[in-house]
């Protein structure tokens, strides 16, 4: 059958109608698919946006969080509460020195302590300029995110005492790392993609200040609130909303926005990539189909086909990297919480181990030991201690429910078991930790080095005080009475010789006869220098009278001795304790500071004990020396005295010259 030229005209008709209809449905079939592709990349930008967000949060929320660690007692506030009374401490400020430069360990890159008055008392580290880019957290006074190359934590807070009080201020800087990084690789999405993190304006600007991460790198601008008289998504993420949304940008460029606020720390986000590339291989596609339809439609209707199955393919991708981008988030997130806790755990044992290095008794070990181990334990709330040493139990708290989740840890001096270190949980909580059995093994090594340490000194002090004892009654009761009889035949042997008419042989006995008396004479005070009879027969303040007028009459030189307000202490061995430290002290001053005048003063004042022993002497070689560097046995008896009275010894220079030794004490 031929064609006629009306049979041309209908097939081309009818071809060009249904091509043209078939064109209409694709391109109709496109803009539906475009705007399902719009959509689907838009929530894949705002996923994305909104982990970063979390990411951000949690990042800043941290670094407050250790800054604000340091302005809580007692890191910081008593060195800077002793510096506030006591200007020129350098007991103090080296004190206060060391743990600001243990913040550049801790993760800070700069840090600066100020007193109430505003003046530097400690820095460490190097801070950013003041020229930098910067993003001010209303949310929070005094703070702000930097940056510098990468984002850096500025922030100012004030440092409290026990009541609340504020007694000075730190600045900190430390660098965020992974919140860098993570703001860097947001430019992987694309060569037109930007994330872009602002602050509010000020009341009277009509700009806002923003850092952009792009593709050549991180640039800080100041963006308007409007362009062409249309809110700008960053307007609305300010104002605590997000979503995602088809605008024009600062360049009168058509973008697909996601939007997100940072409500903890009062800043806005928003994460965007140009429409033109977001649906550049779409568009590609669209123009290799419409030369396929203009051939043929079966052609046409397979490239559809071909086309729908492109774009299905790229939505489960999309929902792919959806799940992959929750699950490293959760991953991250948890990889986040197992550091803190092992940073709970490391800063547990630095305190401890600090707290024991004081040299306290061993109930108030313990309590510095429940104090910092059981916030750093994996449910502190529930948490119940033991702790079994020397036949004693010292426990935690009190408790009612049934414990069955235990975490034990032997107590070894000089290599046997002597006590132990038990953690409880109640029996509804799971087992415990690894991580945390090794902790509790650390603790209870260290506490019983500190017991075996302590055991030492004590038995080295009970030894000398017994050495003491010893020598003072046998130069009583033995050798003082053998040159006593001495002296008494020698004065026999002086009469016999005079009654002969030997007048000079007499006199050379009674020359012997009157040395042996003033031997006997310092043998006795000698005695009760190493045996303090008066101590025990009448108690401290007549002891130390007896002392002063002993130091008056065997070395002659001026020693005063003065009380007020003073009880008696029933205790003997506290007051053989002051007693032993006052004799040290002025010893010390006699032979080694070369002093003429001593002053041995007691007083009392609402219950506070003060024991202070002045001289005039040449003092220590450098007045400048630290107390800890002063070496001696007699001064490291002392010091170690004072610790077994919980009392505070101090060795101060004297500014007309001389030492003052001043111990000072609670007496309930």
């Amino acid at each position: 059958m031929s064609l006629t030229h009306s049979h041309y005209k209908i097939i081309v008709i009818g071809g060009l109608l249904l091509m043209g209809l078939t064109l209409a449905k694709s391109i109709a079939v496109y803009d539906v698919m475009r705007q399902q592709l719009e959509s689907t990349l838009g929530r894949g930008l705002s996923v994305a946006l909104q982990s970063k967000a979390h990411f951000l949060e949690s990042q800043i929320e941290r670094g407050l969080a250790n800054t604000r660690t340091l302005t809580t007692p007692p890191f910081l506030a008593q060195s800077i509460q002793q510096l506030n009374v006591q200007p020129n401490s350098t007991r103090a400020l080296h004190d206060l020195t060391e743990k600001v430069h243990s913040l550049l360990q801790a993760g800070f890159s700069a840090a600066i302590v100020y007193d109430t008055h505003g003046n530097v008392l400690s820095q460490a580290g190097h801070f950013s300029g003041n020229q930098i880019p910067s993003l001010p957290l209303n949310q929070y006074m005094h703070t702000a995110l930097l940056w510098n190359g990468q984002f850096i934590l500025r922030t100012r807070k004030d440092v409290l005492d026990r009541n609340g009080h504020s007694i000075g201020s730190i600045i900190t800087e430390s660098p965020l790392p992974q919140l860098t990084r993570s703001f860097d690789e947001i430019r992987e999405i694309g060569k037109t993609g930007e994330f872009i993190l602002c602050a509010p304006p000020e009341d009277s600007e009509k700009e806002v200040a923003c850092l952009m991460s792009q593709i050549d790198g991180v640039k800080f601008k100041h963006l308007s609130y409007l362009v062409e008289d249309e809110a700008v998504p960053m307007n609305y993420a300010l104002e605590g909303k997000n979503g995602v949304m088809t605008v024009k940008d600062y360049r009168r460029i058509r973008v697909i926005e996601a939007y997100a606020p940072l409500p903890v720390i009062g800043l806005g986000m928003v994460l965007k990539l140009d429409e033109e590339e977001l649906l550049r291989p779409a568009t590609e596609k669209l123009k290799t189909i419409v030369l396929y339809l203009a051939g043929l439609i079966i052609a046409e209707i397979l490239l559809l086909n071909w086309f729908v199955r492109k774009l299905i393919k790229s939505r489960r991708e999309t929902r792919r990297a959806k799940a992959k981008t929750k699950q490293f988030s959760i991953q991250l997130s948890h990889k986040e919480s197992e550091l803190q806790e092992r940073l709970k755990e490391i800063t547990c044992l630095y305190d401890i181990r600090r707290s024991i290095g004081m040299e306290l008794t061993i109930d108030s070990v313990c309590q510095q030991i429940f104090k910092h181990l059981i916030p750093a334990l994996q449910y502190p709330e529930n948490v119940f201690i033991v702790i079994e040493i020397d036949g004693r139990r010292i426990t935690s708290m009190h408790h009612n429910q049934t414990l069955t989740h235990e975490l034990r840890s032997e107590i070894n001096i000089n290599g046997k078991a002597s006590g132990q270190l038990s953690v409880f949980y109640p029996e509804d909580k799971p087992l415990l930790l690894q991580e945390e059995q090794q902790l509790i093994d650390t603790i209870a090594s260290d506490l019983g080095s500190w017991l075996e340490r302590k055991h030492l000194e004590r038995a080295l002090v009970s030894i000398a005080e017994k050495q003491q004892h010893t020598i003072g009654q046998e130069l009583h009761d033995n050798l003082g009475q053998q040159v006593a009889a001495i002296g008494y035949q020698v004065r026999a042997l002086e009469k016999k010789i005079f009654a002969t008419g030997n007048e000079d042989m007499a006199a050379v006995a009674a020359s012997i006869a009157t040395q042996a008396q003033t031997i006997v004479i310092q043998i006795k005070q000698l005695a009760q220098g190493l045996l303090p009879f008066e101590l025990e027969a009448n108690g401290l303040i007549p002891a130390l009278q007896t002392l002063a007028a002993r130091i008056t009459t065997t070395y002659n030189i001026t020693c005063d001795f003065s009380y007020k307000n003073t009880f008696i202490i029933h205790d003997n061995n506290i007051a053989l304790n002051l007693y032993r430290i006052a004799q040290e002290a002025a010893n010390n001053a006699i032979r080694h500071g070369h002093a003429q005048h001593l002053v041995i003063s007691l007083t009392t004042e609402e219950k506070m004990l003060c024991l202070s022993i002045c001289d005039d002497g040449c003092g220590f070689a450098d007045n400048n020396t630290k107390q800890e560097t002063i070496q001696g046995m007699g001064i490291r008896i002392m010091q170690y005295r004072a610790k077994q009275l919980g009392a505070q010894l101090e060795f101060l220079p004297r500014a007309e010259g001389g030492t003052t030794v001043r111990l000072e004490m609670r007496m309930d």
